[in-house]
């Protein structure tokens, strides 16, 4: 009986398939447009394009109809020196290849009616989640309404970075943010305007407790609960200007959300403000942007006011991070074609932030600043094919991936002298942490 079931299971998918093609085909030439397969899709050679794919927001016709489906197969390797230590070969979890993730798209077009759904599986380490999923209209080309889980408009977009480890504003939920409201999207003349709101963060998927929390099972770092600071994230508010360059923009973005607590229903709040600047110049590409937040009145379930926030995803433990800092990004890549057999495109990248702390901590008497951090990515990006390899060596000091130590306190005050244990009398903030490094590849089909 098992097996029959799963015999007319997948007959029914191969039955399907053919199906919604033949749909999506006919609807198309009854438009008189260029057909569209199920499979067909560009994934260019950028970070921009290959990670975040969004087709149905990409469409501007109202009058044509198509699916596409898609997804990506992961596996990563890393070699590591942190805090003066290089770990040998096959260490657990490290200088290893991986089952980094896989991936599953789906994008959908009809008379302007859009849906765009993302999930992910981590095996490694045992998590999965919804990365976005929203459905929408194209009132016009230059009108555009998305609901659901959709992408915070809010600083660079898509993307501050063109590795594959992000920049720091990713860690602290201000890159490439995805909560659950409505995005609208309006384009005047050469002004792209965004407003948008989110009721509550993404919703959690599944992870393993013994990596972390069950409130950190998500893609975008966010304020999540853990014992003692039940603080979440709610009641978002995001307005983003961009003035359209020729070949690049500069904006404007502001963001504001209440941090509720679950235990007291004390409310405290978020600031954040950003200006960026892109542009191309040929094949080079320059990223660039500013960035303040502030956290205010934050209390955990004592009713004391915190210094740091909690922030967690991937299924891992949270860390934390700073109350108050700015952040600067600047990020250059350039493109070099080439004709090496299969690989047609090979992208060299460097990105930097500097994070600044604003909030201090006193030890034994005397007030001490919170150490801030550094994060530069040199690296490339090679296209061949359906097949793209990311060639990252990350850097960093009091960051908390990059580190023997995950998370703890490297956003927040930054490593102590003891790296392993909490800020304390004993151990006061470092003035001198190690600069770690970790080679990274990550190799990918993506179909």
């Amino acid at each position: 009986m098992r097996r029959l079931s799963l015999y007319l299971f997948f007959n029914s998918i191969l039955f399907a398939i053919p199906i919604l093609t033949y749909g999506s085909q006919m609807d198309s030439l009854n438009r008189g447009s260029p057909l569209q397969q199920i499979f067909e899709k560009d994934y260019g050679t950028s970070k921009a394009t290959l990670e975040f794919v969004n087709f149905a927001a990409q469409e501007t016709k109202k009058d044509t109809s198509w699916l596409k489906i898609g997804g990506a197969i992961r596996l990563n390797t890393i070699y590591t020196h942190f805090e003066g230590q290089t770990f040998p070969l096959g260490t657990e979890l490290r200088n290893d290849w991986t089952w980094d993730t896989w991936r599953i798209n789906v994008d959908s077009y009809s008379d302007g009616l859009q849906l765009s759904f993302e999930y992910r599986f981590y095996p490694t380490f045992n998590t999965h989640f919804i990365k976005y999923g929203w459905i929408g209209y194209r009132f016009n080309p230059s009108t555009n309404l998305q609901f659901g889980i959709t992408q915070v408009p809010f600083g660079l977009l898509t993307y501050a970075s063109h590795s594959w480890w992000f920049t720091t504003p990713y860690y602290v939920g201000l890159e490439d943010d995805h909560q659950i409201g409505f995005n609208f999207t309006k384009e005047l003349e050469n002004w792209r305007l965004n407003l948008a709101y989110f009721l509550l963060s993404e919703p959690r998927g599944t992870n393993e407790l013994s990596f972390g929390v069950p409130a950190s099972a998500r893609y975008s770092y966010d304020v999540v609960p853990v014992p003692g600071n039940t603080n979440i994230e709610r009641r978002q508010l995001n307005i983003r200007a961009a003035r359209l360059l020729a070949n690049g923009e500069l904006g404007l973005s502001f963001q504001t959300h209440e941090v509720y607590n679950q235990e007291t229903t004390h409310t405290g709040r978020q600031f954040a403000g950003a200006i960026h600047y892109e542009n191309n110049w040929g094949k080079w590409n320059l990223k660039s942007q500013i960035i303040y937040y502030n956290f205010q009145d934050v209390r955990d379930d004592s009713d004391e006011v915190l210094s740091f926030v909690q922030m967690g995803a991937y299924g891992f433990g949270t860390y934390d991070v700073a109350a108050e800092a700015a952040m600067y990004t600047i990020g250059l890549s350039r493109d070099i074609p080439v004709s090496w057999g299969p690989i047609r495109n090979i992208q060299l990248y460097a990105d930097y932030t500097y994070m600044q702390k604003f909030n201090e901590i006193e030890l034994n008497g005397t007030t001490q600043g919170f150490a801030p951090t550094h994060m530069l990515v040199p690296g490339a990006l090679v296209s061949a094919g359906k097949i793209f390899c990311y060639f990252d060596i990350a850097q960093g000091m009091n960051q908390p991936w990059i580190s023997d130590i995950f998370g703890g306190n490297a956003l927040g005050t930054g490593r102590g002298v003891d790296y392993q244990e909490p800020i304390s009398p004993t151990n006061p903030i470092s003035n001198k942490p190690a600069w770690n490094t970790r080679l990274n590849i990550n190799l990918g089909y993506y179909f």
